[in-house]
């Protein structure tokens, strides 16, 4: 059979083969995680208890997947590599040691193609744990692939292992060097701030949180004892992971958050696996739709608590609710509607989480709140101060276009009253739509004509280019680009016209408090007599942009007085363009 398979594999065209190569491989890779998993499970039903003295495993939250993956690496940190020697030997100069590095180095080269494999660190630094080397390196990057594989989870199985390690087999571990070994754990520090940065909800996994804690407290409590001054920088995270813990549960309201949490997958599960009949009424469509939207809460919950500013969880917990959404409620003369919004308790929970700056774990809450209630509008901008607070545009922009695009398929839904006369969206979230909601249904290009004295002009093409790369990354990235070109201006009147491009391109932004602050500047620069000599024509683009600015602008006193000022002066100066 091998023969004839070989035979007809050579017949095959070269490209056909690759592919099925590709495919082979793939398949393969699924076939190793799977067997890993299937591993785990078996093992850690095997695994007996240690004495409370060496108990270094999460503490009784149940037999959870977390607790499992937690035995399964602990049991590779107790077993010997052989047994002649529990530590086997010093692997730096292996063949094995460097395909890891050379691996790993794939994430800062700016000259290799592809991601990092970290399903191949993680059964290769295993192989090596095992069988050839208690090595805090490998020990290290098997933890960080842990993390990339199965999230928090498995973060907290690899911290496990490294506190085992250096707890318990000190002097054997290697490297020898305790500057290396140091160096090994320092390696992932910064890696860990990373992961438990502000964006994470804690609330809805605090166990998994608070094993964690005690697991980098153990660690820094040894490498402390056995290193002294020269012990990586392990307290400042863990202090700050104890802040975020201690700020969630000194508010915490009901435990029962995590059970909630568990029945919706559990229920999800149950409809994903179940195959169903096929769709035959409407009956059964709408069926279908209300069961994707239970799968798809659960699916947004978890992502969520992995990172609270994930897009793919804030575009799919906008679009299932509000896809059957054609019509806005029934409503009386006085735009109030049978519908009731959500208990005012919650409401002044979450103003003062808001308030508190607990951003993340707000926005778990709210993002389950909106999935139950599609028509609350000032959570969509609660939802967005949370995102503002963690510092996601990305993540902003995205609930900036999918609530412009629902506002625009429902008109008057702003205007509308739950039952008791409290409305849909309070003056705050009004103003939020007008300044950042609705200037999204407008191409972002769409800004008044600027007459173009050069078209070729560096500012010119790199206004250009910046204005196709905002549409692409986002704000920031465009204007680090025009800032560069700023900086490498000659005199004054070219600074004066990078910094003209870049209040423009603010403006295509549809960030107007931003274009106008810098044509503010711009135009008291030009009230110099010689400036203002350079070109005429110029003055006038800078005052008819920053009067438009001022009429897209939420209407305030300031805002007012600078609108008339700058239009009295265009009659003064461009009367014939003011009547156009």
């Amino acid at each position: 059979m091998f023969y004839f398979w070989h035979s007809w594999h050579r017949a095959q065209p070269p490209h056909l083969n690759r592919l099925r190569l590709k495919a082979f491989g793939y398949a393969m890779r699924k076939l190793l995680r799977v067997i890993l998993k299937i591993r785990i499970e078996v093992r850690s039903h095997l695994l007996t208890a240690e004495s409370s003295n060496n108990r270094t495993t999460p503490k009784g939250h149940g037999l959870s997947y977390a607790n499992k993956l937690s035995a399964h690496y602990l049991d590779l940190a107790r077993t010997p590599v052989s047994k002649d020697s529990f530590a086997g030997v010093d692997v730096r100069f292996s063949n094995e040691f460097e395909a890891l590095e050379c691996e790993l180095g794939k994430a800062q080269s700016i000259h290799v193609c592809g991601q990092v494999d970290w399903l191949k660190i993680l059964e290769q630094s295993e192989a090596m744990l095992h069988t050839q080397s208690k090595d805090l390196r490998v020990a290290a990057w098997l933890t960080w692939a842990l993390y990339q594989l199965e999230s928090f989870q498995g973060l907290l199985a690899g911290l496990c292992l490294l506190h085992y390690l250096c707890k318990h087999h000190w002097p054997e571990i290697h490297p020898a060097k305790a500057r290396t070994r140091a160096a090994s754990i320092s390696w992932l520090l910064p890696r860990l701030e990373q992961a438990l940065g502000e964006d994470v909800a804690i609330k809805e996994q605090l166990p998994l949180f608070q094993d964690l804690l005690e697991q980098l407290k153990g660690l820094e409590a040894v490498c402390t004892a056995h290193l002294g001054n020269e012990a990586p920088l392990i307290l400042p995270m863990s202090r700050r992971l104890d802040n975020m813990i201690r700020r969630v549960t000194e508010h915490a309201s009901q435990p029962a958050v995590i059970e909630t949490v568990v029945a919706q997958v559990k229920q999800a599960a149950t409809q994903l696996l179940n195959p169903g009949a096929h769709i035959e009424t409407e009956k059964e469509a709408h069926k279908a739709l209300r069961a994707q939207q239970e799968s798809a809460r659960a699916l947004c919950a978890w992502w969520l608590k992995q990172k609270a500013t994930d897009v793919r969880a804030l575009r799919l917990n906008r679009v299932l609710p509000w896809l059957a959404i054609d019509a806005i409620p029934e409503r009386n003369a006085e735009q109030i509607t049978l519908l009731r919004g959500l208990p005012p308790d919650k409401l002044r929970g979450y103003q003062d989480s808001l308030q508190r700056g607990n951003y993340a774990d707000l926005l778990v809450e709210i993002e389950a709140s909106l999935a139950k209630a599609p028509f609350w509008l000032d959570g969509q901008r609660l939802a967005w101060e949370c995102l503002q607070g963690l510092g996601a545009e990305l993540a902003m922009r995205e609930l900036e276009i999918h609530f412009a695009l629902f506002i625009q398929r429902l008109p008057g839904i702003v205007e509308l009253r739950w039952h008791d006369g409290v409305p849909f969206a309070d003056p705050a979230t009004r103003t939020w739509i007008a300044a950042q909601v609705m200037p999204r249904l407008q191409y972002p290009t769409d800004s008044p004509a600027v007459d173009i004295a050069d078209s070729h002009a560096p500012w010119e093409q790199a206004l250009e280019e910046a204005q196709a790369a905002l549409l692409r990354e986002g704000l920031k990235p465009a204007v680090q680009s025009l800032r560069q070109g700023m900086q490498a201006a000659k005199g004054a009147r070219e600074r004066f016209l990078w910094r003209f491009a870049m209040a423009r391109l603010c403006f295509s932004a549809k960030k107007y408090e931003l274009a106008k602050i810098q044509l503010e500047a711009l135009d008291q620069r030009l009230q110099s007599p010689e400036l203002n000599a350079w070109e005429p024509e110029l003055a006038l683009q800078v005052l008819h942009l920053l009067h438009h600015c001022c009429e897209l602008l939420p209407q305030n006193h300031p805002v007012r007085e600078r609108k008339e000022e700058t239009f009295r002066r265009l009659c003064h100066l461009d009367l014939e363009r003011v009547i156009e």
